[in-house]
């Protein structure tokens, strides 16, 4: 980088932090949002810190949903290195900085990419604020999600890497893009460099630069994505019906705002009349006034229509179910994307490259004073819009503790039923308590069935259940002991079984109960005396593949019983003391962890020769 490379990345670093402020500087601020952040990021963030603090990797949540693998959901950033900020700031303030980093790294590989490109300093300053102060990024932060935005950080980078023709980058810039927490801009920025590959003329090796580095991401992040493959093949995501497929569609009408962001309404000051996320994943591409007359002028030009490509092809697949040949696609591994939305990401990204090929075209001929107030005007109308969005306010409301769950609940090997009008079912998590309700992207299919089977009706969609009733046969079952009113208040539910139970034919045996210990989440003991018609012992943690059983020590089947599992009991065993134990590893974790340690190894020992190489 030279003098006005820095001195263009130290102004974006200002103003970022100036943006964002003050919930960069102080743990007890955060940033505002509509929820995300302190209902789903903050819980989950300080689950994993908390096992690996504990000197444990955390594969398994039992705190929502009845349970289901954690190391699993990509969201949970279990193997990303930016996630190491939860282990050392306070959490409040770590996600304020992954905000942060994740924007200024995003600016940075923007900053230098356009530099590549032989665009100035000035031009160079001007595309990355125009792509990392776009409303489609900064929304990320007003709804909560960090892991968006880090998977847009990484975006820019990606195309360093591949224009610079370095694959072993390409796909180690991949590979944390995955890690990172959320998959879909990955596999959404591949198609769009995979169509500008298909527009040029060296396609073949191109498109082979692509595929070399994709077998490449695959086994660098191999300790994540097999086992985020099979959560997702096995989870709701599976039986979606088509209304929560086409939530997220973009309409036509939605495009008007990519010339104001406020046409269609704003959910800030109630003018916006669908539900404020539909906003924020349907609404953002703008680039200011500036930013679109330059991409007018790019698109212009004669060698501007793979620019055009990205454009169209990201409004195509944006229409979601508006259009019917994407239907066709969701019929396949499309469908597991629940937001065709995000797809609008390729026309931003269109729109930036076109606004790349403008400034080429005027920064010879414009004045230096010209260029500095086209660049104002273009960062002072974009953060001005987004000035009300990315707010700060104070953490204490969100984090307030009910001490009669933390005392009645927390760390107990039983279950508890939170009414689903409190905002927040995951804030379990901090109290490691057991809550049937829960919230998150994607968790096990059977969960929808049981919750309706429990409640008389549907009682989850795509992302939330909204199970109320904790005195039924099934919650009973389940050892849900306690209900956490509207009000707070935490009352019984008497009849509640244990986590585990002896059963036979004719259903379960309570007056021969189980001792139920949980030493950890990814272990469940349970040990009594087995009565005479007992058949199994049913463990109401849900069948998923990597748990195993010991019965008495000895390796033991594992079979379903509805949504649960449960292991047959020997011939001989009634009348006397038996002993289970339950472990969960995900499934070939071993030989993963292997992998991905001999293709780091491999990575960095290739970077170093490269670098030998230069430095001869």
């Amino acid at each position: 980088m030279t003098a006005k490379d820095s001195g263009a990345f130290a102004l974006l670093c200002g103003l970022v932090l100036a943006l964002l402020a003050p919930a960069v500087f102080s743990p007890a601020a955060a940033l505002a949002g509509f929820g995300d952040l302190f209902a789903y990021h903050y819980p989950l963030r300080a689950l994993v810190s908390g096992a690996l603090q504990e000197g444990r990797l955390p594969f398994w949540n039992p705190y929502i949903f009845c349970g289901g693998p954690l190391s699993a959901n990509s969201q949970a950033g279990l193997f990303y290195p930016l996630a190491v900020l939860c282990r050392i700031l306070p959490l409040t303030l770590a996600l304020s900085w992954d905000f942060t980093l994740h924007i200024l790294w995003g600016g940075l590989g923007l900053l230098l990419l356009a530099r590549r490109e032989g665009l100035s300093a000035c031009a160079a300053l001007f595309l990355a604020g125009l792509y990392v102060f776009s409303p489609f990024v900064l929304y990320r932060v007003t709804a909560g999600i960090p892991t968006l935005l880090a998977a847009l950080a990484w975006v820019p980078w990606c195309w360093l890497a591949f224009l610079s023709g370095r694959t072993a980058l390409l796909a180690a810039v991949w590979a944390l893009q995955f890690l990172s927490g959320h998959p879909q801009f990955l596999l959404a920025n591949a198609a769009a460099m995979a169509a500008w590959a298909l527009c040029r003329k060296e396609r073949g090796r191109l498109l082979a630069r692509l595929a070399g580095a994709g077998l490449g991401a695959a086994a660098l992040a191999v300790v994540q994505w097999p086992d985020t493959w099979r959560f997702v093949s096995l989870s709701v995501r599976r039986v979606w019906p088509q209304s929560f497929l086409a939530a997220y569609s973009v309409a036509p009408r939605d495009l008007l705002t990519w010339l104001w962001p406020n046409a269609l309404g704003n959910p800030l000051d109630g003018t916006w009349g669908d539900v404020p996320s539909v906003f924020f994943e349907s609404c953002g591409v703008f680039i200011g006034w500036a930013g679109l007359l330059a991409a007018a002028a790019g698109l212009w030009g004669a060698r501007a229509w793979r620019a055009a490509v990205l454009l169209a092809l990201g409004v195509f697949l944006a229409l979601g179910w508006n259009n019917p040949l994407y239907r066709l696609a969701a019929a396949g591994p499309a469908g597991l994307l629940r937001t065709p939305s995000r797809y609008l990401f390729l026309s931003l990204w269109g729109l930036v490259m076109a606004a790349g090929a403008g400034a080429r075209r005027f920064e010879a001929v414009l004045k230096p004073e010209l260029k500095g107030f086209i660049l104002a005007a273009a960062f002072v109308q974009l953060l001005s819009w987004a000035g009300p969005f990315v707010k700060s306010e104070r953490a204490a409301p969100y984090l307030s503790v009910n001490p009669a769950l933390a005392r009645a609940a927390g760390g107990r090997p039983l279950r508890v039923l939170s009414d689903p009008a409190l905002a927040s079912a995951d804030k379990a998590m901090l109290y490691r308590a057991m809550n049937v309700n829960g919230y998150d992207a994607f968790y096990l299919g059977g969960f929808a069935a049981f919750a309706a089977a429990s409640e008389g009706r549907p009682a989850a969609d795509a992302s939330r259940s909204y199970l109320t009733r904790a005195d039924t046969p099934l919650l009973r079952l389940a050892g849900v002991a306690y209900r956490l009113a509207a009000d707070g208040e935490l009352r019984p539910n008497p009849g509640a079984l244990p986590l585990a139970f002896f059963a036979s034919a004719a259903g379960p045996a309570p007056q021969a109960p189980l001792e139920v210990r949980l030493p950890r989440p990814e272990r469940l003991r349970a040990a009594g005396r087995a009565p005479g018609a007992a058949e199994r012992i049913v463990v109401t943690i849900p069948a998923y593949p990597g748990w195993r059983a010991w019965l008495d020590g000895a390796p033991a089947a594992l079979e379903p019983w509805g949504f649960f599992q449960a292991v047959r009991l020997p011939p001989g065993a009634a009348g006397r003391a038996v002993d289970l134990r339950l472990d969960f590893q995900p499934v070939h974790w071993t030989l993963c962890v292997w992998i991905g340690l001999l293709a780091w190894s491999a990575w960095l020992a290739r970077c170093a020769a490269s670098l030998r190489e230069h430095a001869s």
